[in-house]
């Protein structure tokens, strides 16, 4: 009790409450003002070591002085005290202000330059589009390369989730909350930067920034020539492993460096960022333009094995947009070439080998599609395209939980994405979860996809026999064709009332080819229990052409709860092996609720 009093005499107490306030707020202002101000990371450090070092200073001082009305004068003992109270209260005081140092310096630690580091180490990044202040909009794409080559770069190290392009980029030119950012994305960090370019030399300046505080865990300027670009790009993705503290081998931590830069000539490399600055906007003309880029730098560096990738997908992705027949018979094969001439350059372009991957599973090569997308998911496991690409052949094959847990890390990967978020929604649709399939179509509504998302669901409201709802939604697709709308009462029709079905399917029978091929329309003969019909159908196209289901039927069909009757029966076995499914189910698994039969390459329950 005699120290408490003596502690109230002195006024310390105050002093230390006074003291700890201050120091907090000191340091919450350094810790954001002198990273903006692009002063070294120590500054930040000096700034807790000199406030921890004036709290016993300044403990001392209040216990021997006084502010009174006089002014400072010094704290007389009190009368009487023996020598030995008072060698007891100094050391008892001494003791205490050890203790408030401990806390204030963990205070201080935490709230200031460590708490990022103290905790577990960061294991997700985000990287926004670097801000081009070269004066010259039409510069961004050099920016937006920058930032890119950093993406990809991270993508590389094992552990660390790296959020992907079209997510992060979905920030360009918004002036965002960086804790908003980090709780869209998902992610604990975010690397930002700025870019200015003048003639052949480049100030780059990046930060990373703790996503869940706002604080600055990094920042540092670079000043070189445009020729050393990926030497800086190097500097900084090796910078941020270490930040991040990611608990790494040796040989990992290397993987954020390259073993040598993509290109040697900048003015190909210049012309392989527009090219996929060009890419990025789709539409035929885009897609033609960005491949004249392309070609232009393989011209200036025929080594440059990135463009060549970047070359094959611009090749798979423009069939899609050109309205000329015969297109893809041409634009595939460069496609193919131009992947191969990447991969004999540098053999760990995990576009290259999606590219291939893909290809393999349009033609039906199910075998080297599934090792293709296994190789370039190995490559690149942080991005979301070959992961999306994955889950489509996975569905298609019957595997149902795979393709789903694909579909998702995809999502996941590029939650962003309007075309991965109906992929997701089209996978719970063929596992019968409605609710959740109806829950990712209005995900991919809000991030601009059309009326193409009718179908799901379309396909909803006639399980639950909603029929004038389906009606609707059926007539309101956009990639159906005029001539089959007339068809589309008559077929909801058949469905509320099966009495009518012959005359409907009769109908369907006759449509014209030009309008409609037969096997385009597999699925609603499915939904109309014409599963004999369908066989005979499949059968019968592929004596003329062994490939015709990879261009003419979607086998996701096969795998739905409308597809039931026609899994089980009895002739399923014999089309699945000439199809090239029984081979590819004996290596890498059967589809969910199937397995191999005694006299069927396969039965399914």
């Amino acid at each position: 009790m005699a120290f408490l009093a003596e502690l109230k005499r002195r006024r310390v107490g105050k002093v230390a409450i006074a003291y700890g306030a201050i120091a907090w707020a000191v340091t919450e202002a350094s810790s954001v003002v002198l990273p903006a101000l692009r002063l070294p990371e120590w500054t930040v450090t000096f700034v807790v070591v000199f406030l921890l070092v004036g709290f016993p200073v300044a403990m001392v001082l209040a216990w021997v002085f006084d502010v009174g009305p006089q002014g400072i004068e010094r704290t007389e003992p009190l009368r009487g005290e023996p020598v030995s109270t008072r060698v007891k209260l100094r050391l008892a005081y001494a003791a205490v202000v050890l203790l408030l140092m401990a806390g204030l310096g963990y205070l201080l630690y935490e709230r200031g330059f460590g708490r990022a580091h103290a905790g577990q180490p960061h294991e997700s990044i985000a990287v926004l589009p670097f801000t081009n202040l070269s004066g010259d909009p039409a510069r961004d794409y050099f920016s937006d390369g920058m930032s890119e080559e950093l993406l990809n770069l991270l993508a590389r190290v094992p552990g660390l989730q790296v959020a992907s392009r079209t997510s992060s980029f979905a920030y360009k030119g918004r002036n965002v909350d960086i804790r908003e950012v980090g709780r869209e994305l998902g992610v604990e960090t975010v690397l930002e930067g700025s870019v200015r370019q003048a003639g052949d030399q480049v100030r780059i300046t990046a930060q990373l920034i703790d996503a869940e505080t706002g604080f600055h865990l990094w920042s540092e300027t670079y000043e070189r020539r445009l020729e050393d670009i990926f030497q800086v790009q190097d500097e900084i993705a090796a910078a941020i492993v270490d930040k991040l503290r990611i608990q790494l081998a040796p040989q990992e931590q290397r993987l954020a460096v390259r073993d040598k830069a993509p290109t040697q000539n900048v003015q190909a490399y210049e012309f392989y960022l527009q090219g996929r600055d060009v890419w990025k906007r789709r539409g035929e003309e885009n897609l033609r333009r960005a491949i004249d880029l392309y070609q232009r730098a393989i011209g200036l560096d025929p080594a440059f094995a990135r463009a060549h990738a970047a070359l094959a997908s611009a090749y798979v992705v423009l069939p899609g947009y050109t309205k000329e027949e015969g297109d893809e018979a041409q634009l595939i094969p460069m496609a193919e070439a131009a992947a191969r001439q990447a991969l004999s350059i540098d053999p760990k372009i995990g576009e290259a080998h999606a590219v291939l991957a893909q290809m393999n599973a349009q033609r039906g090569d199910l075998l080297d599609a599934e090792s293709g997308f296994f190789f370039a998911i190995s490559l690149e496991p942080n991005e979301a395209t070959p992961h999306h690409w994955y889950s489509l052949l996975l569905s298609e094959v019957g595997r149902l939980e795979l393709a789903l847990e694909q579909a998702r890390r995809a999502h996941e990967l590029d939650p962003r994405s309007a075309v991965i978020a109906f992929n997701l929604a089209n996978m719970y649709l063929m596992k019968g979860n409605d609710a959740e399939a109806l829950r990712y179509v209005k995900v991919a509504q809000q991030l601009g996809m059309g009326k193409g998302l009718h179908g799901v669901e379309a396909e909803v409201a006639l399980r639950r026999r909603q029929w004038d709802e389906a009606r609707r939604l059926l007539a309101e697709q956009e990639e159906l064709p005029p001539e089959l709308r007339a068809y589309v009462t008559r077929f909801v029709d058949a469905l509320e009332d099966p009495a009518l079905r012959p005359e409907v399917v009769d109908g369907m029978r006759r449509v014209d080819p030009k309008v409609a091929q037969q096997l385009d329309l597999v699925h609603p003969y499915l939904q109309l229990g014409q599963v004999d019909l369908v066989y005979q159908l499949l059968f019968a196209e592929l004596e003329r052409d062994p490939k015709a289901w990879t261009r003419r039927w979607d086998l996701n069909v096969a795998w739905s709860p409308e597809g039931e009757a026609f899994r089980k029966h009895p002739r399923f076995g014999e089309l699945a092996d000439r199809m090239g499914l029984a081979d590819y189910w004996k290596q890498y698994g059967y589809p969910d609720g199937c397995r191999a039969g005694p006299d069927a390459s396969v039965v399914c329950s």
